[in-house]
């Protein structure tokens, strides 16, 4: 996805952007045909090219939104083409505008003005009114809309106007093209991060509401300090992701006040003894001030009884959903370690796009919080998989811990310990060891799925080796910064089976690519595959389902012996054991990577199997006898008892 805006020296030379708001559309160029011509600067969507230096921090990065952010206004308009001009006449009396966007949002035209200077907006501000005729609150906000527009103020402008880009050009519309046009997997996980990452329009319009928020509490706290973290922040934000926020009252995020030299103190309030009711009391007074006064805040929800208390709000100015918080800043911190990663080495974030559109394609995740596994935990098994590569691709979090630099790296929130290198240029070298392409590390992470011992063994990115369990929980991924939380905790063993499967199948299509249409090779055959495997109920090979007994399970057999089992009995059914689930193939023509470990085979693979035929196939299952626990589990809690479909 490409974009393109208007740098201008003295005067506005509006050059219009034409976005759907959900979608966040920059994929042409626009020429002009007049000799005067603004100046196009051609860009990725990534980010603004002063925030592409690999080695720029995460501390730094904040600034510089933040303050692009203060410096912007977004405008109402009615007819965006002839209100440009007058716009343009009004700003420029504050000011010099240095960017220019439209976007349309719910049949609202609105126009996203940057002006050079962030003493040039609030000029602007304060010379703005609100409307006498209705009653309102008269809050300031970045959000205004234009009263009038007179027909002779844009005509002498209105030829130097590029033709806008319809609306309806949505960002994916030839996603699919591209990706069958490309050379390899690669490329076309190349093209997938570009074509759906989030746009400069969504991020200015993220960065807006921010400093929105922050400037209405700022009033009661002269100090306090909105973050964002998440997606949105750690360079792998997507086209409509929504923006989580944290409250810092003191300012200070993390870091040891500085000395206070002056003998005066503020007179205060005394604290509640509860921190945990002191930070709902203040959660609930910021979910009354978005409602009643904050300008485009609706759909208020406090859910102040969370282990984390939020107030969750749709901003109707900028379309975004939105979550605040008080009170501890990991999830900022934690942003931060995965934007690090990202600036580490450039394959991180395309090889963690393709995985999290594997898990959309096959259902394995979830936009709404249940037992299915979260994009955040399969972030942070990438993190995991290519700190185990050899040579290793990525840092673990202790060596970035050892490597601190004291006071300038030194963060602490609540107790919680978050320090750790934050120069990311003291491993970028260590990745140009590694030369492994996108397509293997996309393989072989399929591959460190499929193998991984899930039934003992824990993810960990703080020593990038697989500790053993520290819970019965089916899937255990260690938070690395609250290190007692498991991130996994939600995800139950049907949908880690499901995940481990899926992982499977997606190996098995990516190996038989000869036997595929050559339009839908490489990641486009993995929704394919998942779409007809699944619309297709009544195909042969659910004809001829073979029966297992549950009772050979439970027999005191060796896995190979249990292997050898398996293979026999589903022999007949070889066509849906290919299709469901390529146990053989997987088995056969895939190797594990040298630097990662194969579980004991065997009964892992046939619990997964077995769940997998009951839900997909409902196929007949003999009870097993009570109280008697799989080899593979001993020492471990009684498995659900298998039901009868």
């Amino acid at each position: 996805m490409r974009y393109s805006f208007v740098h201008t020296s003295h005067h506005v030379r509006p050059y219009l952007h034409k976005v759907k708001l959900k979608f966040d559309v920059f994929r042409h160029v626009r020429t002009f045909s007049t000799a005067d011509k603004p100046t196009v600067v051609e860009e990725s969507t990534k980010t603004h090219p002063s925030t592409n230096d690999k080695r720029q921090c995460f501390d730094d990065m904040v600034e510089f939104r933040k303050k692009q952010a203060r410096s912007s206004v977004v405008v109402q308009v009615g007819n965006p083409l002839k209100s440009a001009a007058l716009v343009n006449q009004v700003c420029s009396r504050h000011g010099n505008v240095s960017n220019l966007f439209h976007y349309t949002h719910k049949d609202k035209e609105l126009l996203l003005l940057e002006f050079d200077s962030e003493l040039s907006a609030v000029n602007l501000l304060a010379s703005c009114s609100h409307n006498n005729n209705v009653k309102v609150i008269p809050a300031a906000s970045p959000f205004l809309w234009l009263k009038a527009m007179p027909s002779e103020s844009s005509a002498s402008m209105s030829a130097r106007f590029p033709l806008i880009m319809n609306e309806d050009n949505l960002a994916n519309d030839n996603l699919e093209e591209l990706l069958s046009n490309a050379k390899s997997i690669s490329e076309q996980m190349i093209i997938l991060e570009d074509q759906t990452r989030l746009s400069e329009i969504g991020h200015r319009l993220r960065w807006i509401t921010c400093v929105q928020i922050e400037r209405m509490l700022s009033g009661l706290f002269p100090s306090l300090q909105v973050l964002p973290f998440g997606s949105f922040v750690n360079g792998c934000g997507r086209n409509g992701c929504d923006l989580d926020m944290a409250v810092s009252l003191d300012g200070h995020c993390g870091t040891e006040p500085l000395e206070v030299k002056s003998p005066l103190i503020f007179q205060a309030k005394a604290a509640i003894n509860n921190p945990r009711l002191q930070t709902q009391r203040h959660i609930e007074v910021f979910a009354d001030i978005l409602q009643n006064f904050t300008t485009g805040c609706t759909q208020v929800q406090r859910i102040l009884q969370a282990r984390v208390p939020i107030v969750k709000f749709y901003h109707e100015f900028t379309g975004v959903d939105c979550d605040l918080s008080m009170g501890s800043l990991t999830g900022v911190f934690m942003s931060e370690l995965l934007y690090l990663y990202d600036k580490i080495d450039w394959r991180f974030r395309p090889l963690v796009t393709a995985v999290r559109h594997w898990g959309a394609w096959a259902r394995l995740t979830d936009m709404v919080p249940g037992p299915r596994i979260t994009n955040f935990t399969l972030t942070l098994m990438v993190v995991f998989f290519l700190q185990r590569r050899s040579p290793a691709i990525l840092p673990t979090l202790s060596e970035m811990i050892k490597l601190a630099r004291p006071q300038v790296d030194t963060r602490q929130t609540n107790d919680v310990d978050c320090t750790f290198l934050r120069d990311p240029a003291m491993f970028q070298e260590r990745g140009k060891l590694n030369q492994e392409s996108l397509e293997d590390l996309f393989v072989e992470f399929l591959r460190f799925i499929e193998s991984f011992d899930f039934n003992e063994r824990s993810v960990s990115i703080i020593t990038g080796t697989a500790l053993r369990k520290f819970d019965s929980k089916p899937l255990y991924v260690q938070n690395p910064l609250e290190r007692e939380l498991n991130v996994g905790r939600n995800v139950n063993l049907k949908e880690l089976t499901r995940v481990v499967m899926e992982a499977r199948n997606a190996l098995y299509i990516l190996e038989t690519q000869e036997d595929q249409c050559p339009a839908n090779w490489g990641l486009l055959a993995l929704p394919r595959a998942e779409r007809v495997r699944r619309s297709n109920p009544k195909s042969s090979h659910h004809n001829h389902v073979p029966q297992i007994d549950m009772k050979d399970l439970f027999s005191t057999n060796t896995d190979d012996e249990i292997d050898d089992f398996i293979e026999a009995k589903v022999s007949k059914g070889d066509v849906f054991l290919q299709t469901i689930s390529p146990f053989t193939a997987a088995h056969s023509q895939t190797k594990p990577s040298a630097t990662e470990t194969r579980p004991a085979s065997g009964l892992n693979t046939l619990n997964g199997f077995i769940k997998q035929v009951q839900l997909n196939t409902g196929l007949a299952v003999n009870k097993s006898p009570k109280n008697l626990p799989l080899k593979s589990e001993k020492n471990r809690k009684p498995i659900e008892k298998q039901k009868r479909k």
